[in-house]
């Protein structure tokens, strides 16, 4: 496995597949539409709210584990796996519990509910989980300090939180063909299209953007490299003669390698953008929104272009397309600020010394 391959330690790690749980209970023998909801609320003890598939399917897994096995620390990874907790401390009061938090979901959850995507309810409800972490769990990872600063601010500093950015292995070469080029033939766009904020971003980009950049390189193409599907309501960004939507690709160096700039047009998101240093990491110059870039420790204009407004970011464009130099001196700029501060080994040492200490 080509995991494996990259990081050696994970044949040591057991690996527990869902697709191998059959339930066999008294809840099979009801109608289908029923079964789940009963079985979560038996399972949980609780009588409101809705079932959650994935609790299910983990819940006979992790009760095995948790009494066959005493263990020093469980993450969590991702708000709906918050629904453990109270399975975790039913088996065991000590041990300690650590959130691995990807974003702030409330965070998204307001811009939703300003945007008519979710409901107030909704909103709240996340707001209340995230905003009672400190009750629940031991400690609390970020990608950035900003969304540490919020989940801070949210819990009235009574909770350990330590940023812990995203990473990459870094390449032994540079994958930077497109940018060594006198006259760019293309640009990149990377992202799993079916989430909302980069479905938005690339529609923004190609409906504002990408008119203003084409008429001053007429022969420029953009690839779109990502997997899954747009949602419904950003499907008209389509394929045209100058825009490649490519999908899933077995291997995104190639795409990287053809390209002068990546680009990351996003409006809304938390976290840090792995795609921004995957791009610094290959050597492709980065041309991204604040929110974008949002978590990463850069120098605007050494190392990175932000660029917020539609106008500015086709400018900014088309002024490293003229500039061969301009774009090798930024790619060679990132990639020495992700070799300094962004590599796994330094990151991984980071995560184990705050899950390490006494919280």
């Amino acid at each position: 496995m080509r995991c494996v391959e990259e990081y050696p330690a994970i044949k040591s790690a057991a690996v527990f597949s869902t697709s191998e749980v059959a339930t066999r209970d008294l809840f099979k023998l009801l109608p289908t539409k029923f079964e789940k909801a009963f079985r979560y609320r038996w399972q949980k003890k609780q009588l409101k709210g809705p079932a959650d598939g994935n609790f299910l399917l983990y819940y006979p897994i992790l009760t095995r584990l948790l009494t066959s096995q005493k263990f020093d620390g469980i993450m969590l990874e991702n708000r709906p796996t918050l629904n453990a907790i109270s399975v975790i401390r039913k088996y065991d009061r000590e041990v300690k519990i650590i959130f691995n938090a990807h974003n702030v979901d409330s965070d998204l959850a307001r811009q939703a509910l300003l945007k008519g995507e979710v409901s107030r309810d909704v909103q709240q409800q996340i707001f209340n989980t995230e905003s009672n972490l400190h009750q629940r769990i031991d400690a609390l990872l970020t990608c950035s300090e900003e969304d540490k600063d919020m989940f801070d601010k949210m819990n009235q500093g009574k909770l350990p939180i330590a940023v812990v950015p995203n990473g990459m292995i870094i390449p032994g070469t540079l994958y930077d063909n497109g940018v060594r080029l006198t006259v760019p033939q293309y640009i990149l766009f990377c992202g799993s299209l079916s989430s909302v904020p980069n479905a938005e971003g690339l529609y923004w980009f190609c409906n504002k953007i990408w008119p203003m950049v084409i008429k001053e390189f007429p022969v420029l193409k953009l690839l779109v490299v990502g997997s899954g599907i747009l949602p419904e309501k950003y499907k008209d960004v389509i394929d045209t003669g100058s825009i490649e939507m490519l999908g899933t690709v077995p291997d995104v160096k190639p795409y990287y390698n053809k390209s002068a700039i990546a680009v990351v047009p996003l409006l809304t998101g938390s976290g840090t953008r792995l795609k921004i240093l995957e791009a610094m990491a290959l050597g492709v110059p980065v041309i991204s929104t604040t929110i974008g870039a949002e978590g990463i420790e850069y120098t605007i204009d050494s190392d990175i272009i932000i660029a917020d407004e539609e106008k500015f970011f086709a400018e900014k464009i088309i002024e490293l397309l003229h500039h061969r130099d301009k774009r090798l001196s930024m790619a060679n700029n990132a990639r020495r600020l992700v070799e300094s501060n962004y590599d796994w080994d330094l990151v991984g040492n980071k995560m184990a010394a705050f899950i390490n200490r006494d919280h």
